[in-house]
């Protein structure tokens, strides 16, 4: 890959990590993110320790101390409905704890490693325009143009390049989930657990201690998203257990974001241009969104960008990143959607969760499965 041009379109986690993994194989990495770093993202913000291996080929092992990321040791999962009987499952994560850090401070973090990594990183640069020709991709922004041998597309649930690239999501009618995220300046102690993911009718509520004494809630919900605090309260208020939180917590410190129109079915992870000349790799919620109930999105996306930057390496990139995803998600992907369909129903959790309960062993069992090494 000596030499070689890398254009990584998108700033995420995935698009940090494949920019840093190419640079690290020599290649000359040009990095354009749509926004500024420094604002914060709709996102769970907890990563399992399996994200440990991810960080030192990053060169970025020290992660935890330099950002003050919070250990996650334990979950509780609890259905309670109007007229219902509460549901609990108490669970120890295995192995190494979990950590969860915001956003926002990970990937300026992993930004500033980027550019020490040799990445030419352009903030406030989306990509406007892609065309192969002659093997080669050209792109342009509203502020430059260029040429390169290799995309590698980390944009996100959706793009404004959807379309030219023809993705399944630009012509398939998105599903009518909707996410909100809100951070509070409360005690973390008011958590009963490290992580409580509260069930309700069609979706989950997640909430967490982020570095800087704040606890964050990532919601998961069927229908529009809303900005108002005050709309998504009483909604979420329908839950008994889920009112006696936010009345603990009371009102978000900051704005509440939403986002809405997206799901989590298969996407690609190879684009190829209309003549077949030449290909772009997806990586992180570009190539497909892990459910978030499971926490893994955030590993997810570091594991695919180095994977992509990787396979570039190979005879037939395209092909040999296809089989490493596979390789890699195709078991925890299966299971994490099962698991999200069942979880989307609390009677059928409030039915399982007392003998699941039980057995520690299956606990730890379904947890992995979610899971990567």
């Amino acid at each position: 890959m000596k030499s070689q041009r890398v254009l990584v379109i998108g700033g995420g986690l995935a698009g940090l990590a494949a920019a840093i993994s190419a640079a690290q194989r020599g290649a000359r990495v040009t990095l354009c993110e749509s926004h500024a770093y420094g604002r914060d993202k709709l996102c769970g913000e907890f990563l399992s320790g399996e994200v440990a291996a991810d960080f030192e080929a990053l060169g970025a092992g020290d992660w935890i101390d330099a950002l003050g990321a919070v250990p996650m040791r334990r979950a509780a999962l609890i259905a309670a409905r109007p007229g219902a009987r509460e549901a609990r499952l108490d669970l120890a994560f295995p192995g190494p704890p979990g950590r969860s850090i915001t956003r926002r401070a990970l990937e300026a973090f992993l930004a500033e490693r980027a550019r020490a990594a040799g990445v030419e990183l352009i903030e406030r640069a989306p990509v406007r325009a892609l065309d192969a020709r002659a093997g080669a991709w050209r792109f342009s922004t509203s502020a430059r143009e260029g040429e390169v041998d290799h995309v590698i597309c980390a944009f996100g649930k959706r793009s404004t390049l959807d379309k030219a690239m023809d993705l399944p999501r630009a012509r398939e009618k998105p599903e009518t989930y909707a996410a909100a995220k809100a951070y509070f300046e409360a005690d973390p102690g008011a958590l009963e657990s490290d992580v409580e993911l509260y069930l309700i009718d069609g979706g989950y509520v997640g909430l967490n201690a982020v570095e800087g004494g704040r606890i964050g809630l990532c919601a998961l919900l069927p229908g529009e998203a809303t900005h108002d605090w005050s709309r998504l309260a009483a909604r979420l208020s329908r839950s008994p257990a889920l009112a006696r939180r936010l009345a603990v917590l009371g009102r978000p410190a900051g704005p509440l974001r939403g986002l809405y129109r997206f799901g989590f079915g298969p996407q690609r992870l190879v684009a190829f241009d209309a003549r077949r000349t030449a290909f772009a790799l997806l990586a992180g919620d570009a190539a497909r969104m892990m459910p978030p109930f499971t926490g893994d999105g955030m590993a997810v996306a570091l594991r695919s960008g180095r994977l992509a930057a990787a396979a570039l390496e190979a005879r037939d990139p395209a092909a040999a990143y296809q089989r490493a995803y596979q390789r890699e998600f195709r078991a925890r992907l299966f299971s994490a959607n099962a698991l999200h369909r069942l979880l989307l129903y609390p009677a059928a959790f409030a039915a399982l969760a007392p003998l699941v309960g039980k057995s520690p062993r299956l606990v730890e069992a379904l947890y992995a499965l979610t899971r990567g090494r």
